[in-house]
């Protein structure tokens, strides 16, 4: 019973396959890069405790998407389970650009990977 709870609540919405399907994909969006990453202990205590964000119980890793889009751009995040599964499409925090500066863009890519590499991108604001 508990094996299928699990399923249900952390198999809605694949984020990873996603990303990595996006990268072939070439209508209206340029992909640009994606990063797989897993929670440090101080994110994932915040992540639950935070109040806006719906709960996340099965979360263990960060997905981080960047695209290019024709009028904008924007860096997506997303909290998934170990194998890119996650409870909602639509993602926890997104940064927007609204230029389409790829280096201002992967720059700020880098420094939000460094961030959740550190276990500190919970108290950073972008």
């Amino acid at each position: 019973m508990r094996k299928r709870l699990k399923k249900k609540l952390e198999n809605r919405y694949n984020a990873l396959n996603e990303a990595k399907r996006q990268r072939f994909k070439r209508k209206g969006n340029r992909y640009i890069r994606y990063e797989f990453l897993p929670i440090g202990e101080r994110d994932k205590y915040a992540l639950n405790k935070d109040e806006i964000t719906p709960e996340y119980p099965y979360a263990t890793h960060w997905l981080i998407e960047a695209f290019d889009w024709k009028q904008f751009s924007q860096i997506r995040i997303f909290p998934c389970s170990k194998n890119g599964c996650t409870t909602s499409s639509s993602p926890v925090q997104m940064i927007i650009f609204s230029d389409e500066n790829v280096k201002q863009i992967l720059n700020t890519f880098k420094k939000v990977v460094e961030d959740m590499k550190s276990d500190r991108f919970w108290q950073t604001i972008y």
